[in-house]
């Protein structure tokens, strides 16, 4: 089980497979740019064979995976959607802490996304300098192509990505464990043939539900359009984040439910799943 803020195991905690869990994922933040006091912006960590990835780094991402007992030092990979704030605001307060002389990080750090990635570092970079400079033993760039998919190995598996229909930098990933557990996270993404294949069979999927159906917004899933991906591609369990305000005044799982069967759950922050 894992902690929360008073050391008391998470009551928010499913367990997906008593029998062997192998994989842990815990929502760091399931909202959106717009403020809300029950979500962050989207950061999502993965722990998996003693390594910890995480995807998106939204305002508040480092105080987020203190409150839940997770080391910004411990972090292998960060692999971002796409370049837009809400996404990547805590990029600059990670790289400033790294180089903390007292609380830095001593293990390197593979920082992803799609092409344009060092270009938008280096942008930062102008404003900051050598503040947000590691050593670069300590710091890699790797930039994928969103026009092919690509997969990396990983030492637990491999993760693959796919172009999502957002922007032209957006990104969606697939990870797929050596003992066949599969973890699929859309980030941003309007309704696409491959955000279904993305997700097709996955164990878990997070997919962005961002507004109620009377609310659709190009560029992004509503409950009726998420309802859709999951049921075309067999998902065995949708996970709702990227929630806007709407979404918390609505009933986002009855909309879903009118397409898909399946688990539903939606994402709060410091929720964990086991598979």
């Amino acid at each position: 089980m894992a902690p929360c803020l008073d050391g008391e195991p998470n009551p928010r905690t499913y367990v997906l497979n008593k029998s062997a869990a192998t994989l842990e994922v815990c929502v760091i933040g399931s909202g959106t740019g717009i403020p809300n006091p029950r979500r962050r912006p989207p950061a999502l960590a993965v722990r998996m064979g003693g390594h910890l990835m995480l995807f998106d780094c939204g305002a508040g991402t480092m105080w987020g995976l203190a409150e839940v007992g997770l080391d910004f030092r411990d972090l292998d990979w960060l692999w971002f959607t796409h370049f837009h704030p809400d996404h990547t605001s805590d990029l600059v307060p990670l790289l400033f802490a790294a180089r903390s002389p007292l609380y830095g990080r001593k293990k390197p750090l593979v920082i992803g996304g799609a092409t344009g990635l060092q270009d938008f570092y280096q942008r930062l970079h102008g404003v900051y300098g050598q503040w947000i400079e590691l050593d670069p033993a300590l710091l890699t760039f790797e930039e994928i192509d969103p026009a092919a998919a690509t997969e990396t190995e990983l030492p637990f598996g491999r993760l693959i990505t796919l172009a999502m229909a957002h922007t032209k930098e957006s990104l969606g990933y697939r990870l797929e464990s050596k003992d066949g557990l599969v973890l699929a996270y859309s980030g941003d993404t309007e309704y696409c043939r491959n955000v279904v294949t993305l997700a097709s069979e996955a164990d878990l999927f997070f997919c962005e539900c961002s507004f109620p159906d009377h609310l659709e917004t190009t560029g992004h899933l509503s409950p009726a359009g998420v309802g859709r991906v999951a049921r075309e591609a067999g998902c065995k369990r949708l996970v709702l984040t990227h929630l806007y305000p709407a979404c918390d005044e609505t009933d986002v799982v009855a909309a879903c439910r009118q397409e898909y069967s399946g688990e539903i759950i939606v994402a709060e922050d410091h929720m964990w799943f086991t598979l």
